[in-house]
């Protein structure tokens, strides 16, 4: 464990060369609106989930991919909702995969990797509606990597989805800096929301493939509500998508100091997730 302790996330990614940034093994950051909470990375640079003593190291291990709202920015270690999945699941190894600004392209490439190396049973993919902008190089998400945070911790490139002629996506990798985005308003020029959602619509068209041929369930977790309709067209076209959204509003999130979902919502997160893990991990994967 690092002695040293990072004064806000960002400062707990490093440069990765596929992926765009991760976590750095052995990290700390504090939760500077929360006195005395510190969130913890692991040796294998997951966002430490704890388990009681006693708890056998085996067992399925359920891997959960998705932004800051799985990785739980603003909560303690035992807060977030794959925490509170690892105390009710005892039997199971629960590892947190979520890494803030990351979206489901991040999510496939990162599950594809887990595969290769027989790192993952089963595995939930925690969806936000802003993950549409991360998936493609949209000005909107592209803008914020101009900060100079990206500069110093070496991220070069950004994944993105891409659908070719067939409907199938390619991976891209954009380059990281893009001062043009300064200098005008691309969104004019872009997609409209029908083919933002075909795009993450691929991407978890690939990831489900993927984990049918391993043979590995699959739960997708709508994370929150900001766009409804994403939600719904989710829900309609994978049965394995569920929406356990919170309402966002000062009950369920850390208002003003932060937009993020706080501990209720992930104590809500949690409650609704476990019967669909139960079931799924008892269930054929479907083809």
């Amino acid at each position: 464990m690092s002695s040293e302790i990072a004064k806000k996330p960002r400062e707990t990614f490093k440069a990765h060369p596929i992926f765009g940034w991760t976590l750095t093994p052995g990290h700390q950051v504090k939760v500077g609106f929360r006195p005395g909470v510190v969130q913890t990375i692991d040796a294998q640079g997951n966002r430490h989930t704890p388990r009681a003593p006693g708890e056998p190291s085996a067992g399925k291990r359920l891997a959960i991919y998705g932004c800051s709202f799985t990785y739980g920015t603003g909560l303690a270690d035992t807060e977030t909702y794959p925490a509170l999945l690892q105390q009710a699941l005892p039997d199971m190894r629960v590892l947190n995969k979520g890494v803030g600004g990351h979206g489901s392209v991040q999510a496939l490439l990162r599950f594809r990797a887990d595969i290769l190396d027989g790192q993952v049973d089963a595995a939930i993919f925690g969806v936000i509606s802003d993950h549409r902008y991360r998936n493609l190089p949209h000005p909107y998400r592209m803008k914020y990597h101009l900060s100079p945070d990206w500069y110093r911790i070496g991220v070069e490139q950004v994944p993105h989805a891409r659908l070719n002629r067939s409907g199938d996506i390619d991976i891209v990798f954009t380059p990281i800096w893009q001062p043009s985005l300064l200098r005008m308003n691309f969104e004019v020029f872009l997609p409209d929301e029908y083919v933002l959602d075909l795009v993450t619509l691929g991407v978890f068209r690939e990831i489900l493939a993927l984990a049918n041929t391993h043979r590995i369930p699959v739960i997708i977790a709508l994370l929150d509500r900001f766009d409804p309709h994403f939600n719904e067209r989710m829900t309609r076209t994978f049965s394995a998508a569920y929406d356990i959204s919170t309402p966002y509003n000062e009950t369920y999130n850390f208002r003003p100091d932060d937009l993020h979902p706080n501990t209720l919502a992930n104590r809500c997160f949690a409650e609704r997730l476990l019967p669909l893990i139960q079931a799924a991990c008892t269930q054929p994967v479907s083809p």
